[in-house]
């Protein structure tokens, strides 16, 4: 669209009416150099002389969208802008000044999701230009549910000479196939995407993006990841695509956390050289990313804190095919999860809390059940009237950002029968894509069902996820591994539920605290008071319990206190000791040995400090947060 633009500059003389008595083009020229501060200052200059300036209130709205992203300010500007140029008839001879206020307008209205305003303005550049543009309604058309329309006005353009609008068409429909779960067809017109921008040398981050976000469905997980990569090389500052994003979440789900991590700050980094619109329509939806790998590492309190802001903030959808309501949902699931991971780390530290602390962690255990009682409502709200259920079940749903290893959990909120009718009823189904799915489903399946204690139906499910499940999906299978753990023991079978619970915990350390199960472990000291007193306090925590498959022993040696998890076989799985310092004494050395237990074998070996963590908040890395009336 902007070579466009820049088509009617070149060819429309400038007036003598211009600001400062700068010309248009060198005003654009402005524009192009992202010199906002500079433009915001002639806007006011000129609107302090006349506030009926048309193009005083154009730049004005330019500087308010590109410079400092206040979408409803810009749309205000644009807007009198639009008005004063049709009555003051600017440029008369080729309406330059109404088609540049037009370009800005669309992209706004589209990004404010005002899909008919959206509709309108493309009409009159049509009205206007004579060319035709028609091909940017296909995302309003999209998004208002005209299906049919799009696929009839993008029909039109996928043979086009103009390759800017034969790739326009083509990345729509493949989101309109992609929206609709038609997962084939829109990979495929992913496909002739891509191959027809490599053979115009014009490959960009959107398309790769794009592609690799169909292939997932598709179970297609190494060309996601290589388009992923490819994605990263072509850097543009005006793309609404951050492969980074994706290829964090992938990492994160694959169990290769120091890759997440990485991918995280490469994630921020391109956001911040993004163009500021661009950066602040995104910022968020970026927060959320990082506090899916801050959980997945253990960092429960720093994921909760970055969620709560989140919660006060959210994004606009206008330049993604999912809607507002899709992206709380989703936001929503992952606070959840925080939550009950929070309120588990609670009830293991009162296990070993003196009275001033215990009292803290029941007002904060309060505090969270208050607020999961909010977000199972909303989300019931959110789910259950709009017949959303199967979407949100169903694993790689479009535009559904929650991430496959703690979908499973999204039963939580929602009535667990209920939740059990809609996955029987999808796994019931014949088709390529019911049989890419069932793995994934029968997973839910399984875990909804342990959920109502029906531990023999659920073990077969299970058992089937377990054999059926990529490899790739690592923290999905430590789920199903520590779930068939569960089942086993509760059917007596020890030995197979060892095996089991050694499975997950390799995967994924911290899947227990997530899933509220313990260990079965045989206690044992060595008669020392220091030791006596750590296993009175392991005893109470919520991550162990008294059974046949581990070995838990507490020991005091020249000034230490050891603590040793091991199989049956004798196998050390966990050793960690802490010095026992004559001014603390025993007492002390036992919290915080229970602590350190806690922490290393519940939760990802993965230290960071302060800053490593601050790194991966894209606001915190820019000195602000936000909240619901404003920053702090």
């Amino acid at each position: 669209m902007r070579r466009l633009l820049l088509l009617f500059l070149l060819l429309i003389p400038c007036s003598d009416s211009a600001a400062q008595e700068m010309s248009l083009d060198a005003m654009i020229d402005l524009i192009d150099a992202g010199r906002f501060v500079r433009l915001r200052e002639i806007a006011e200059d000129e609107l302090r002389n006349n506030r009926n300036s048309a193009i005083g209130n154009y730049l004005m709205g330019v500087a308010m969208y590109r410079g400092e992203t206040n979408l409803p300010l810009a749309r205000y500007y644009l807007e009198r802008a639009r008005a004063l140029t049709s009555r003051e008839n600017f440029f008369n001879e080729q309406n330059s000044l109404l088609l540049n206020v037009l370009f800005e307008m669309e992209r706004v209205a589209r990004e404010m999701e005002k899909y008919e305003e959206h509709l309108d303005i493309v009409n009159e550049l049509v009205l206007i230009s004579g060319i035709d543009v028609n091909v940017y309604m296909g995302w309003s058309l999209m998004k208002m549910g005209r299906h049919d329309e799009v696929r009839t006005l993008m029909g039109r353009y996928v043979n086009s000479d103009n390759p800017e609008i034969r790739f326009s068409a083509l990345n729509t429909l493949g989101a309109l196939e992609y929206m609709l779960k038609n997962y084939e067809e829109s990979f495929h017109w992913f496909t002739v995407l891509k191959n027809d921008l490599a053979d115009h040398n014009a490959l960009d981050a959107t398309a790769l993006s794009n592609r690799a976000e169909a292939a997932l469905p598709l179970l297609r997980f190494h060309e996601a990841e290589s388009d992923l990569l490819l994605a990263a090389r072509y850097f543009n500052p005006n793309s609404y695509s951050n492969p980074w994003q994706s290829l964090a979440l992938r990492y994160t789900g694959g169990g290769r956390l120091s890759e997440g991590l990485s991918a995280v700050r490469e994630m921020h980094q391109w956001s911040r050289k993004s163009n500021p619109t661009i950066e602040q329509q995104r910022l968020n939806e970026y927060r959320q990313v990082a506090a899916v790998v801050l959980m997945a590492i253990g960092y429960d309190d720093r994921t909760l804190e970055i969620l709560r802001e989140v919660r006060n903030r959210p994004d606009r959808r206008g330049v993604t095919s999912g809607s507002a309501e899709q992206a709380e949902i989703n936001l929503l699931h992952l606070y959840r999860e925080a939550l009950q991971r929070r309120r588990e780390r609670l009830r293991e530290e009162a296990g070993w809390a003196g009275m001033g602390d215990w009292i803290l962690t029941v007002r904060e255990r309060l505090k969270i059940r208050r607020e999961m009682w909010t977000v199972d409502r909303r989300m019931n709200a959110l789910l259950l009237p709009r017949n959303r259920l199967s979407w949100v079940l169903r694993p790689y749903a479009p535009d559904s950002t929650a991430v496959e290893w703690l979908r499973p959990g999204l039963r939580g909120p929602l009535n667990n029968g209920q939740v059990q009718a809609e996955l029987t009823r999808l796994l019931v189904r014949s088709d390529r894509t019911t049989d890419r799915e069932r793995p994934y489903l029968e997973a839910a399946l399984g875990e909804t069902l342990m959920a109502r204690t029906k531990h023999a139906a659920a073990l077969p499910r299970l058992l089937f996820a377990r054999t059926e499940l990529p490899m790739e999906e690592v923290l999905l299978r430590a789920r199903v591994e520590a779930l068939i753990a569960r089942a086993h023991e509760r059917q007596k079978d020890a030995e197979s539920a060892v095996v089991a619970y050694r499975n997950a915990m390799e995967r994924d350390p911290g899947v227990l605290r997530a899933l509220g199960l313990s260990l079965p472990v045989i206690f044992t000291d060595d008669g020392s008071a220091a030791a006596r007193r750590t296993i009175r306090f392991l005893k109470k925590s919520p991550r162990f319990h008294r059974g046949r498959g581990f070995q838990l022993s507490v020991e005091t040696d020249n000034g230490r206190l050891t603590a040793r998890l091991s199989g049956m076989d004798g196998t050390t799985l966990m050793q960690v000791y802490v010095a026992i310092e004559d001014d603390s004494g025993p007492k002390t050395a036992a919290r915080i040995l229970c602590r350190e237990i806690h922490n290393r074998a519940f939760a990802p070996k993965i230290d960071l400090s302060q800053a490593d963590v601050n790194s991966l908040d894209g606001a915190a890395t820019t000195g602000y947060a936000i909240d619901l009336f404003g920053i702090k």
